[in-house]
Parts: structure tokens; sequence; C-alpha cells
């Protein structure tokens, strides 16, 4: 590690100080020596996991006696969205 050892909280801007909060510094710091000046993306869950496994994990919950409203607060998606889901 190189210039990173030498950086503190105060030299990141606010978006860059949330990433921290999640990951820590010392990831952070990690992520810089590695990925520094280039562009990442970071997908959303919901374009990793294949939509039959939602819909499996949709129906699993329903039949445990789940309701709708609760699994969408789960997965932090629309209830609409986990009814089409579920037919």
């Amino acid at each position: 590690m190189g210039l990173e050892r030498l950086i503190l909280l105060s030299h990141l801007n606010e978006e860059q100080q949330e990433v921290v909060d999640i990951i820590g510094m010392d990831n952070y710091k990690a992520l810089i020596s590695v990925f520094g000046g280039s562009a990442i993306w970071i997908p959303k869950a919901r374009s990793l996991i294949p939509t039959p496994e939602i819909v499996d994990y949709i129906k699993t919950r329903l039949q445990k006696g789940d309701l709708p409203g609760q699994i969408a607060r789960d997965l932090e998606m629309p209830i609409a969205e986990v009814r089409r889901l579920s037919k």
C-alpha cells in the first residue's frame, strides 16, 4: 500500500464517506489500491439474481404463511411485483 495509508476520513467527500461507513476504512483503502482511477459499476441485487430464483423464494415464503406485504418489505420491492411474480 502506498499513499492510501495516509488517507483520512476528512479527505473524502460525502459519498465516499458513506462507502467507508459500510465497508470500513481499511477495505476502502484496499479498493483504492486495486481499483484507484478506475470506474467500477456496482450492480443492484435484482440484476444478479435470476427471476426464477426470486419466484421460488416468494412462493416458498407464501407457502410458509408470510403475507405479500411482508415479503415485499423484506425484499425492498413493490408489493405489486411480489404479487405478479407469485402467480
